[in-house]
């Protein structure tokens, strides 16, 4: 049996910002079921100076590790600070405001259903 990707509204919205970040292209797919258990699920993007990609035990996962490999380190274009990804969903406590004060951080926002700069 084939499996399915999350629901997590995050998935699509992790899919949207690398194409933000200038994928020219995204692949996902999973281990062969022949291969046995546990199912691997694997992100793939593609820009013009090279590839990148990362795994994870469901689509959502293998996205939001593939997100934090391209964003953290980086540095924001609009901003000039240093990027971080923060994939969870926030809990408004001291970890968010110890997040931003390090750089700009590419949050979860449940409003908009995506992931924006703490510089926006």
């Amino acid at each position: 049996m084939t499996p399915n990707p999350e629901l997590d509204p995050r998935f699509a919205a992790a899919v949207d910002l690398l194409r933000r970040t200038g994928a020219t292209n995204f692949r996902i797919g999973y281990s062969d079921e022949d291969d046995g258990d546990p199912i691997v699920w694997y992100a793939v993007v593609n820009y013009p100076q090279g590839n990148e990609a990362d795994a994870g035990l469901n689509a959502t996962t293998a996205v939001l590790r593939l997100c934090e490999r391209v964003i953290d380190g980086g540095k924001c274009t609009h901003c000039g600070r240093p990027t971080i990804f923060d994939p969870d969903f926030s809990m408004g406590d001291v970890m968010d405001s110890v997040l931003d004060k390090m750089g700009c951080r590419y949050k979860w926002d449940a409003e908009t259903a995506s992931f924006v700069r703490s510089c926006e």
